[in-house]
């Protein structure tokens, strides 16, 4: 190394000169050296290797350098560079070293620009879409349909205008790199504008529509002094005094646009209250006072809601239920509506008297009359115009003529007098029915009773207590059984009832006739009833033939009927007799006395051995037992009065009656 070197720069090139003295002899070197890294700062590797080149004049040897140290093996004009660092050559002659100036490689991946909208590539007008460059380390460049943006030379790009943008990255540079473009939409503010329906002056509890002109893809909020207070609806009904807007926002772009504020001005009600002089309950036929005591302006009283017609005084004089209330009309013209008064108008009571009779009058000497009050709460009766002091019930009995009254507090507080009656005294009226007592009818032969009364000019009649409905005259014909009475009014005003008529209906039982064998005096012929009798033969009366039997000794239709003290039975269904066909011989057995009373003979001299038995009308067996003889006889006194069967084991049977 020379021990004099001098150093000077000419052209971006390092260049040295070297000289040498020794002794005193003296020679001179001179040598002139330079190197320099053709590549200028910063050298960009875009996925692949950096060849270095040094360009040397008078050097010998060449070293490479990274970051300040030698690189092994690095000592040709050029280098490929494989690592990110800061580069210089060393070069040596005989006398001399020298270093290039340093050389910055980036070796970076390759560039893939791409374009991220993290908040969608849609904005509403007044905002912007936010643009993000990625794909690398890179300058970056952006471009709206194909021009370049001054202000656009960052990683992000707020776009406020719609249109295509793309994003290039190293422009110019062997590392350039263009996005595919991105389509930036900027929506439009929708219209909000509202407005008063009517004036926005109003008084206190009335309101003002306000109304927002919004499409049917918009959606409206309403605000009053900054505070929601609606959603949805186009019209609101404001009450409040105060600032009121909306936001309106478009459904389909999301998008808000705030209107321009209303205002409303609300004017106060006067304070007005109704007072009552008296209870709000008062009597039927009493009044009341009401009063305004507070406000100032027209009045007009309502009663249920409907103006009281001529009602423009501070006091009102009322008599009727309901509920009360004012208005008043200020001078700012607002309407100030009263409290609410419930008045009730309690009911008097029913002073109707009710008197045991059809006219309030005494008849004879020991009638009283009864007067009876409705239900209530205190009594006081009067005589004229004097109080009865002890008759304090809902009852009075009188014996005495004169003028009666009653006044009656009712439960609610509320009292009324009645209608003076006036009661006189007269005579009774008497009253007979003919014929009275016990009337026994027999069957379907109804007599007519009689009412006797001279002075009678109205009457009643009734059957079993209950009135008999339009029978008022002096006679009335029967037709069922009762027991009956008969009341007449004088002229008077008196009432008398009848004595009873206990009318009863006789009913005979229509007989049968029963065949009680032949005999040879004839046909016998019985009956059922055990009442009186009379037969008749061809329809013509026996005379004599009363019994409960008859002995038929002529041919012909036998009937009876029965009797009944005076009352007879239909006539029964007749029974013929034919008596030439009868013998002696055919007479087989005989039973006698028929009707019996407290034996009976059977003679039979055929029937020894045999066995029989007695029934009665109801297929009963009452006696049995077995012929022992051709004549016996049989104690009957022990039967009841009736009909009886004798059969046979052989089956034939005869008829015979028992009678007392």
């Amino acid at each position: 190394m020379c021990a004099l070197c001098g150093y000077a720069q000419l052209a971006g090139e390092m260049i040295t000169t070297c000289s040498t003295a020794q002794g005193r002899d003296s020679y001179g070197i001179n040598e002139q050296i330079s190197v320099n890294i053709d590549q200028s700062s910063p050298v960009i590797g875009c996925g692949q290797p950096v060849t270095l080149t040094a360009t040397i004049t008078g050097a010998s040897e060449i070293s490479w350098k990274r970051n300040g140290e030698f690189i092994n093996g690095a000592t040709t004009p050029t280098f490929t560079a494989n690592q990110s660092g800061v580069y210089s050559v060393v070069v040596v002659s005989l006398l001399c070293q020298l270093e290039s100036a340093p050389v910055e490689v980036v070796l970076q991946s390759p560039l893939n620009a791409a374009i991220l909208t993290p908040s969608g590539n849609s904005a509403c007008s007044g905002s912007g879409v936010e643009l993000q460059a990625t794909g690398g380390i890179a300058e970056w460049q952006w471009y709206r349909n194909g021009v370049a943006l001054p202000d656009g030379q960052s990683l992000t790009y707020n776009a406020i205008t719609p249109g295509q943008y793309v994003v290039v990255g190293n422009e110019g540079s062997p590392c350039e790199s263009t996005s595919a473009p991105t389509e930036v939409i900027i929506y439009s503010l929708p219209a909000a504008i509202i407005a008063w329906q009517e004036s926005p002056l109003i008084c206190e509890g009335d309101s003002a529509e306000a109304l927002a002109n919004v499409a049917s893809n918009q959606e409206v909020i309403w605000y009053h002094d900054e505070v929601q207070i609606a959603t949805g609806a186009a019209q609101l009904q404001a009450n409040l005094p105060g600032e009121y807007h909306t936001v309106v926002t478009d459904t389909l772009t999301g998008c808000s646009s705030v209107s321009a504020s209303l205002f409303l001005e609300v004017l106060p009600l006067q304070e007005v209250e109704i007072i009552a002089q008296g209870p709000l309950s008062i009597c039927a036929g009493q009044s009341q006072t009401l009063s305004l005591e507070v406000g100032q302006g027209a009045i007009q009283w309502q009663i249920d809601g409907v103006e009281v017609e001529g009602a423009a005084e501070p006091a009102l004089i009322i008599f009727s239920p309901g509920t009360y209330t004012a208005e008043m009309t200020g001078d700012n013209g607002c309407v100030s509506r009263s409290n609410e008064l419930l008045v009730e108008v309690l009911s008097l009571p029913n002073t109707t008297l009710q008197i045991d009779g059809v006219f309030p009058v005494l008849c004879g000497m020991e009638d009283t009359l009864l007067f009876t009050a409705e239900p209530g709460h205190a009594y006081q009766w009067f005589e004229g115009d004097s109080e009865l002091t002890d008759e304090t019930s809902n009852v009075l009995s009188i014996s005495e003529p004169g003028v009666y009254s009653v006044s009656i507090q009712s439960f609610n507080g509320c009292s009324a007098t009645s209608e003076a009656i006036n009661v006189d005294a007269f005579d009774a009226p008497e009253v007979t029915i003919i014929p009275t007592g016990n009337i026994n009818v027999c069957q379907g032969q109804w007599p007519i009773l009689e009412a006797t009364s001279g002075t009678g000019i109205q009457y009643s009649w009734y059957v079993d207590g209950a009135i008999i409905e339009g029978e008022q005259e002096g006679v009335l014909a029967l037709g069922a059984e009762g027991v009956y009475r008969v009341s007449v009014i004088d002229e008077n005003g008196c009432e008398a009832f009848s004595e009873e008529a206990v009318v009863q209906e006789i009913e005979v039982a229509t007989p049968v006739i029963v065949d009680g064998g032949l005999t040879p005096e004839g046909q016998l012929l019985l009956t059922d009833e055990a009442s009186g009798h009379q037969w008749y033969l061809n329809g013509e009366m026996i005379p004599g033939a009363t019994g409960a039997s008859y002995l038929a000794v002529l041919d012909g239709v036998y009937s009876v009927i029965s009797i009944d003290d005076v009352c007879e039975s239909e006539v029964s269904d007749g029974f013929e007799v034919v008596l030439g066909r009868v013998s002696e011989e055919s007479i087989a057995t005989k039973l006698y006395p028929n009707p019996a009373q407290d034996f009976i003979v059977i003679d039979h001299p055929l029937l020894i051995g045999t066995p029989f038995s007695v029934y009665d009308v109801a297929g009963r067996e009452v006696l049995s037992g077995m012929t022992t003889n051709s004549r016996m006889t049989f104690d009957v006194s022990n039967l009841g009065v009736g009909m009886y069967r004798l059969v046979f084991a052989e089956g034939e049977q005869i008829a015979f009656s028992v009678v007392r």
